[in-house]
């Protein structure tokens, strides 16, 4: 789902003195508070409310996660929020965040109570430093390969992996990685899910006749609001933006995407807009690192494995993560250099 506000963001938000909750969801949280003393808000995202919670018996510290009161009439986002929390809560494995709860409150709302999280993600980093060296990312991506692996061997396809669902734990060492925020996972057999009108237009249109008509882009403007488009479009396979059906293999294209633009500074392809960026996918070859950041060096290995994951054709690329995982031990950090002062 298109969101502009990641509750992942908020999540590593510095622990502030517990304020009284005072939240749209008011007295329906009593079913929750009645086991957990809510603190402060940390986020908001699509699908729902992040709350700061204190179980009251251990005094362990937990995220809340509510869905907002307003998404409740619609069947579809309750069986959604019901889906992220039963998919999620299945998966135990150090490198993905831990759901240790979920339920309804009083008013029938999910919840969804997960471990509680301090550090920075991924995009944060990127946001504040510009880029990172091959040296830096290395331990980071391979626990990222592994718990998307262990993932997929579950038959759960995150489909929204990119830098800000990656969180760095804070105080570990050596550094500690959590997949967060698995709201739009499916199981494998059914991941393909996009907008059905988003899907005619795009299908209509003539990629290789290059720019969209007027009319055309106009309509891919309005289909970029939040809930019509399930993934992030920087992050996006091309058969996600086509609305094919989703599996390992886009994620393999995604983490391509996120190794690309950590390692550069800049998305493999970025367009205007969340559509036209779409469009690009579909349409353009993705460069290579070097010609985009030419101030560094990439070997010719890291290149090769980079834009076998960013093939157009999922069955170019790597067949699943955990063979893209394998790849990635064989890099030699030293056949990389970076700018003096970098």
């Amino acid at each position: 789902m298109i969101e502009n506000n990641d509750i992942t963001k908020q999540l590593v938000t510095p622990e502030s003195p517990e304020p009284a909750v005072d939240s749209s969801n008011g007295s329906e949280l009593k079913k929750i508070s009645e086991r957990y003393r809510l603190l402060n808000e940390l986020g908001v995202g699509g699908m729902g409310t992040v709350f700061r919670a204190v179980e009251r018996e251990t005094e362990a510290t937990y995220a809340v996660k509510v869905m907002h009161r307003h998404l409740k009439a619609d069947t579809t986002n309750v069986l959604r929020f019901e889906r992220e929390a039963k998919l999620a809560s299945t998966l135990q494995h150090p490198n993905i965040v831990k759901v240790i709860d979920f339920g309804l409150t009083e008013a029938s709302e999910p919840y969804m109570v997960m471990e509680y999280l301090e550090g920075e993600n991924l995009d944060d980093m990127i946001e504040a430093c510009g880029r990172l060296a091959i040296e830096e990312f290395a331990p980071i991506f391979s626990q990222v390969c592994a718990g998307l692996s262990y993932a997929h061997e579950s038959n759960i396809v995150h489909r929204d992996i990119k830098p800000s669902n990656i969180m760095l734990v804070a105080h570990t060492a050596p550094i500690l990685v959590k997949i967060v925020d698995f709201g739009i996972a499916k199981a494998c057999e059914s991941t393909g899910e996009i907008c059905p009108t988003s899907v005619a237009v795009l299908q209509t249109t003539d990629w290789a006749a290059g720019t969209p008509t007027e009319e055309v882009s106009k309509l891919l403007q309005t289909l970029t609001e939040p809930g019509k488009i399930f993934g992030s479009p920087l992050y996006m396979s091309p058969e996600q933006c086509n609305g094919q059906e989703a599996d390992c293999r886009s994620e393999v294209y995604s983490l391509g995407c996120m190794v690309f633009e950590i390692l550069t500074g800049a998305a493999p392809l970025r367009g205007r807009d969340a559509m036209e960026t779409m469009m690009r996918k579909m349409r353009d070859k993705p460069p290579l690192m070097g010609s985009v950041a030419q101030d560094l060096k990439f070997s010719d290995e890291l290149e090769a494995v980079v834009q076998r994951c960013l093939e157009r054709d999922p069955d170019k690329r790597y067949k699943t993560v955990a063979e893209l995982g394998e790849a990635w031990k064989q890099f030699d950090s030293a056949n990389y250099s970076a700018p003096a002062g970098f």
